[in-house]
């Protein structure tokens, strides 16, 4: 296939527009070649011997944030036609996101003069050369045409710590002095000043630069990850220093914005106890991945997310070794995008008695769940409240995974653990008693159940999950209805979208016998939520009890085909009604055999 035939494909396509701030690629709906890549390491199932079908597959993977998956194909592709530019662009991007840096480097050699790419290319050919020392090569390269104002942050600091590299102490201070720009670049320039400074051995201008940082709270607004790092970085000077009050008083800073934050409380149990305090920064490159890092965390949220990977994937490459923070991100990354064995490869190399361990162990326990791996979750996150029995989060994690296998009893068991471990102003500590009152209700102790729903309500009394929860128990239970229904209607309106709570009020209205204003609730929650196999089969039954028959069917095949599958003892239910349709109703205060109690809310999931 020649060169024109790919442009053509990629302009079908919407072509990405390769700046800084928008390597992912834009939303297309081309079609596959075949099958849609596959979530994890799998790969999809494509005719790479066809051009066209790798470029698809390959652009369709990165729209659904697999780089892994599009590199592969973006090598598939570069075989067939490897003088193409769309192809050497895309690729090069998919390569960088993928931490293969040599392979993106190799294209973005080719493609600095491009107007389109040339931005992303530069910074990485000179990331290339401050990783290898060439530290004036590197500084040439970040001379970029057009900034925006986060290229131009960017660029001053890389350049900043290549005027480092190269001995350069005073230029590099003042190339960040002398940066012009929005307000919010202070917080960042703060902290890479106090690194630099401190770094270069001129402690005065370091300790005012991270003081001025860590002085104002506000400053968190603006990056609450350079605020943390700035008090780590400043306390780790003056412990090296000798000065362990100011030190502490550092650490105490930090912990007065996050109390459990653990490389600060490490650092302070090592600072009392009078152990060797490390460095913020080992050498120019450590703190060239430092900005990276600490600019790819501002940003890593919503849409920021493709060029948050393409910075931590930057800040990878350019280091000698990775930061546990930064393999921390990396894997978070891969976690929000469903790519679970890679996450995983990442929690695994932090190693044992870093402060981000504990955190990687419980995301690989919540993981593995979430690769269906169940049995080596529970095994994994036992082994977690072992490790860690003092640990509010891995009990809480363990709870969760025990709660969706459906082991309440056990889930009990570490919920009540968890409460002794709770301080009492803890802000989730409604949430613990709202699901330990769910495990109660599970295994039907519904007299140890109630009095956790009600001190979770006393604790947040408007939590609509838990007035939703509680309602519908009493509904369904015949109980308090008046207080029940309220309770509802009360979740209703402070959660005026939410499927599951809507369908609640609708089912309760159903098992009151008051179909018609089940179906007005039951219809807005199907609208919500289409697919749901649950809100479908009630929407059916409330069809059924006010004549509509050929709708209330039509409802019923829809929930044996709904997303998430129905369960098997579901599906013969409702091939039972497909044919027989409901019984006549003798008691309308008893309409239907009473589902799993909360009603449609469902079982706890798993929090990722």
């Amino acid at each position: 296939m020649d060169r024109t035939l790919i442009s053509r494909i990629a302009l079908a396509a919407a072509m990405t527009a390769a700046v800084l701030a928008g390597p992912a690629g834009a939303q297309t709906t081309e079609p596959a070649a075949q099958d849609a890549p596959a979530t994890g390491t799998e790969r999809a199932t494509v005719d790479v011997q066809s051009l066209s079908g790798a470029y698809l597959a390959a652009k369709l993977a990165r729209e659904n944030r697999q780089p892994g998956i599009a590199a592969d194909y973006y090598d598939e592709a570069l075989k067939l036609d490897p003088t193409s530019d769309v192809l050497q662009q895309e690729a090069m991007f998919a390569y960088l996101a993928d931490g293969r840096f040599q392979d993106g480097v190799d294209l973005a050699a080719k493609l600095v003069d491009n107007e389109t790419v040339g931005k992303v290319a530069q910074i990485a050919v000179a990331l290339d050369a401050l990783h290898d020392g060439r530290f004036d090569a590197a500084i040439e390269s970040l001379k970029l045409r057009d900034t925006s104002d986060l290229d131009s942050l960017l660029v001053a600091h890389l350049s900043a710590w290549g005027d480092v590299g190269a001995g350069r102490s005073k230029e590099a201070i003042r190339r960040i002095d002398d940066l012009r720009g929005a307000t919010w670049f202070a917080a960042f320039n703060q902290y890479q000043t106090g690194l630099i400074a401190g770094f270069t051995g001129d402690l005065d201008r370091a300790r005012s630069s991270l003081g001025a940082l860590i002085s104002d709270q506000s400053s968190a607004q603006t990056s609450v990850d350079a605020y943390l790092a700035g008090a780590e970085a400043l306390a780790r000077l003056e412990a090296r220093a000798g000065r362990k009050r100011e030190a502490l008083d550092a650490v105490a800073k930090g912990l007065e914005l996050a109390p459990a934050y653990e490389p600060l409380t490490q650092l302070e149990t090592a600072i009392n106890e009078g152990k060797e305090i490390a460095p913020p920064i080992a050498d120019a490159q450590g703190g060239a991945a430092e900005t990276l890092y600490i600019l790819g965390q501002a940003i890593n949220r919503g849409d920021g997310q493709d060029v948050a990977l393409l910075y931590f994937q930057f800040a990878k490459a350019v280091a000698k070794v990775p930061s546990d923070k930064l393999l921390t991100a990396l894997a978070g990354v891969a976690d929000r995008s469903k790519q679970i064995d890679l996450a995983i490869s990442y929690y695994k190399q932090i190693p044992e008695g870093s402060p981000f361990r504990r955190t990687a162990e419980l995301q690989m326990g919540l993981d593995l769940w979430q690769a269906d791996r169940k049995d080596e979750a529970k095994v994994h996150l036992r082994e977690a409240v072992k490790s860690y029995p003092e640990d509010l989060q891995a009990h809480l994690a363990l709870a969760d995974v025990l709660a969706a296998d459906k082991d309440y009893a056990e889930a009990v068991t570490m919920l009540d653990k968890a409460l002794t471990l709770a301080p009492e102003d803890a802000p989730n500590l409604w949430n613990i008693y709202y699901q330990r009152g769910i495990a109660y209700e599970r295994q039907k102790q519904w007299d140890k159940a109630e009095p956790d729903f009600r001190k979770a309500l006393e604790l947040q009394p408007d939590q609509p999950q838990v007035l939703n929860y509680l309602g519908y128990s009493w509904v369904d239970m015949n109980r308090n209805l008046d207080e029940g229904l309220e309770m509802i209607r009360t979740a209703v309106d402070l959660r005026p979208n939410d499927g599951y709570i809507i369908d609640s009020l609708g089912w309760a209205y159903y098992r009151l016998g008051r179909f018609d204003e089940a179906v007005e609730q039951l219809e807005r929650a199907v609208l919500i939520m289409p697919a749901d196999p649950t809100l479908n089969d009630h929407l059916g039954d409330a069809y059924w009890r006010v004549g509509r028959e050929r709708e209330a069917r039509f409802q019923w095949n829809r929930a044996l085909v709904g997303d998430p599958a129905p369960e098997a003892a579901e599906v013969e239910k409702i091939k039972r009604k497909l044919a027989e349709g409901l019984a006549p109703v003798a008691d309308t205060a008893t309409v239907a055999p009473p589902p799993a109690a909360g009603g449609s809310t469902p079982e706890p999931k798993v929090s990722n």
